[in-house]
C-alpha cells in the first residue's frame, strides 16, 4: 500500500513539474525591456541589458566626434552648447551681443553642487565622454552618428551643464575611476550613465559595470523613498 502511495506522490510531482515554465532570466527580461521607448527600470535591473565586451583600444579623436571641435549649428545660429545652456538655466539667459552665445543665467552644476551665473564658469559635459563612448563601441559609427551622438539633445540626460574645472577633472573617465565629487550626485550620476549606454547601444566592460554596481549599492540608492530610474529612449 505504502509503494502504491508513494509512487502516486512522485507521479503527481513529476507530472507538476512538466506543466511548469522555465523561469525568464533576469538578463532575458530587461533585454526585451531596454528595447522598448518610456519604459523605466531600476538600475540594476537596466545594467542587465548593456552588454558587456572589452574596450577598443586606440584610434580616438574628438573631432571624430565634433569637426574642427565644434558644437553643431542650428537654424538660429546658436550651437548645441547655448540650447543646453538655455535648457538648464534656472532663469532667463542673456546673450552676448550677437545674440548666438549665452553670456549668464544661472546654473545648477549636479556634480559639485555650485551655482554659476557666467557661461564662462560652465562646460557642457557628454555624460559618457566621447572618448568612453569610443571605446565602448562608437569606433565603429559612420561620422555622421557620431556627430549624433555628441550633439544629443533628444533627451535631458546625455548633456549637463556642469562647473568647468570639475568637467576637466572628470575627462573621460567611466565610473571605475570617476564619481561626482558631490555624492548626494552619485544616484543620478549612474541611472544617466546606464541612460546612455542603452540609447546608444554602447557596451561596458566588467570592471565598469562592477563599479556601477558597487557605486549604487555604496550610495544606498535602492534606500531612497524614490530612488532615480532609467528611462528607456532608444537614438534614431
Amino acid at each position: 500500500m505504502k509503494s502504491r502511495i508513494t509512487a502516486a506522490l512522485l507521479a503527481l510531482i513529476v507530472s507538476a513539474t512538466l506543466v511548469v515554465p522555465a523561469p525568464v532570466s533576469a538578463a532575458t527580461s530587461a533585454a526585451k525591456a531596454c528595447k522598448k521607448n518610456n519604459t523605466k527600470l531600476g538600475l540594476l535591473t537596466a545594467l542587465d541589458c548593456v552588454p558587456v565586451a572589452e574596450e577598443r583600444i586606440g584610434g580616438y579623436d574628438r573631432e571624430l566626434f565634433m569637426p574642427n571641435n565644434k558644437w553643431t549649428v542650428y537654424s538660429d545660429k546658436r550651437d548645441t552648447r547655448a540650447r543646453v545652456l538655455i535648457a538648464e538655466s534656472l532663469v532667463s539667459v542673456r546673450f552676448s551681443s550677437t545674440g548666438k552665445t549665452v553670456s549668464t543665467g544661472k546654473w545648477l552644476s549636479l556634480y559639485d553642487g555650485e551655482t554659476w551665473t557666467k557661461a564662462s564658469d560652465v562646460d557642457i559635459d557628454h555624460v559618457v565622454a566621447l572618448g568612453e563612448a569610443w571605446r565602448s563601441g562608437a569606433w565603429k559609427w559612420s561620422s555622421s552618428r557620431r556627430q549624433s551622438y555628441a550633439n544629443d539633445l533628444g533627451v535631458a540626460w546625455t548633456l549637463r551643464a556642469v562647473t568647468d574645472n570639475v568637467n576637466q577633472e572628470k575627462s573621460d573617465d567611466d565610473p571605475t575611476y570617476w564619481l561626482p565629487p558631490l555624492e548626494s550626485a552619485t544616484c543620478v550620476y549612474l541611472t544617466e550613465w546606464v541612460a546612455v549606454k542603452i540609447r546608444w547601444k554602447l557596451t561596458v566592460d566588467a570592471e565598469e559595470r562592477q563599479s556601477i554596481r558597487d557605486g549604487w549599492l555604496d550610495a544606498r540608492c535602492f534606500a531612497l523613498s524614490k530612488p532615480p530610474v532609467v528611462t528607456v529612449k532608444i537614438a534614431p
